[in-house]
């Protein structure tokens, strides 16, 4: 029997979710796209606009992964 939605629930999908986020943020470092990655680490306010932009990438692909995951834990609930 499945249960509902718990925090831990949550916690571990928002968690992916930041994850990936990381992952993407590293990945733009690393390929730097039309020298997203230098504008980013040579940036007189170095470390601000990299943290915005990790904070904005988490917040959206954990939501994601979030809803995802919980579309998913209640697919097989109607009946």
């Amino acid at each position: 029997m499945r249960q509902g939605v718990t925090p831990r629930f949550v916690l571990q999908h928002v968690a992916v979710g930041a994850a990936l986020a990381t992952l993407l943020c590293g990945a733009i470092l690393w390929a730097d796209p039309i020298g997203l990655g230098s504008l980013l680490t040579h940036s007189p306010d170095h470390p601000g606009p990299l943290l915005l932009l990790w904070f904005f990438c988490a917040l959206t692909l954990g939501a994601v992964q979030l809803a995802v995951a919980i579309m998913l834990h209640f697919e097989g609930a109607r009946r």
